[in-house]
Formats: C-alpha cells, structure tokens, sequence
C-alpha cells in the first residue's frame, strides 16, 4: 500500500480531465509543464508560480497508526483567442474546462479511491487576462490557476 496518495491522485486528474467532452480536441491535457504549444489547455501538478505539490501529515489520534495526509495540486488553464471579441472568448473557453472539472470533483470526492475516507475540492481559484498592449497584439489570454486540495487517511 502507497504511503502517500499524491501519485494516485495526480494520475486520476490528468485522466479524468483527458476524458472530459470539454477537454477533447483541440484542448490539450498536460501532467507537468507542456511539452508543447496549445491554445487552450489544462495542466495538472505546476504553474509558472508554483510547481510545488505539498503535504502535511498528522496523526489520527494519539499512539493509532492511522494518518491524515494533506496536500495541494497546483493547476493552470489558459485559453488564447483574437479577433472581435476575443478576451469574452478566451475567458468563456477557459471557464468551460474549470467547470467541467469542478462538477465532476464535486460527485468524485475520493478521486476514483485515490483518497481513502478523503475528499478533494477545487480552491484558491486566480484569474488573469491579458493586460498589456504587447500581450495584446497576440491575441487575448485568460489564465485561471487553481489548487486541487485533497486530505486522505493511511493506515500501517
């Protein structure tokens, strides 16, 4: 049995999101930094501002075996559009895939048994867009960076 349940649930995220309809192509899912370029993508376990995730564990009660862990998967969407319109399109675009991940989280507490007795919720929600001239002669950017919070027991 896996002390830790970060690897577990950073596996069910990137393969839920992977399957979500709101995520089928041309969206892009990404575990880690990209690899690659996307106009709207979703990426599970970094951000630019932090590629961290942490834990804290505690004791269940005293002298038990049983063990609370506690961490957080930074996440990032972005969504890039031009023309007439383009930052309602681009932060529409980048909502879509927050939400259709937040409702899925919401009946899927446990992360597909990834958290035992636990729950995950999506948090500390940040939304940037595009905020300067130069940026916007690429087109407009919505960026949302998120916390996937998850609390799990273990036992020896």
């Amino acid at each position: 049995m896996a002390t830790s349940a970060i690897p577990a649930a950073i596996d069910y995220l990137v393969a839920t999101a992977t399957a979500l309809p709101e995520c089928a192509s041309p969206v892009r899912v990404f575990d880690g930094w990209p690899e690659g370029r996307a106009e709207t993508a979703l990426v599970i376990g970094v951000t630019p501002e932090d590629a961290a995730t942490e834990n804290g564990v505690t004791h269940g009660q005293l002298g038990a075996q049983t063990q609370w862990e506690e961490f957080t998967v930074p996440c990032i969407i972005w969504s890039r559009r031009a023309g007439g319109g383009a930052m309602k399109a681009a932060r529409d675009a980048a909502f879509v895939l927050l939400d259709a991940l937040d409702t899925h989280l919401r009946t899927h507490r446990d992360l597909g048994g990834a958290l035992k007795s636990g729950t995950a919720i999506a948090a500390n929600v940040v939304v940037r867009q595009t905020n300067d001239a130069e940026q916007a002669g690429e087109g407009r950017v919505c960026e949302i960076s998120f916390d996937v919070l998850c609390r799990s027991r273990s036992a020896a």
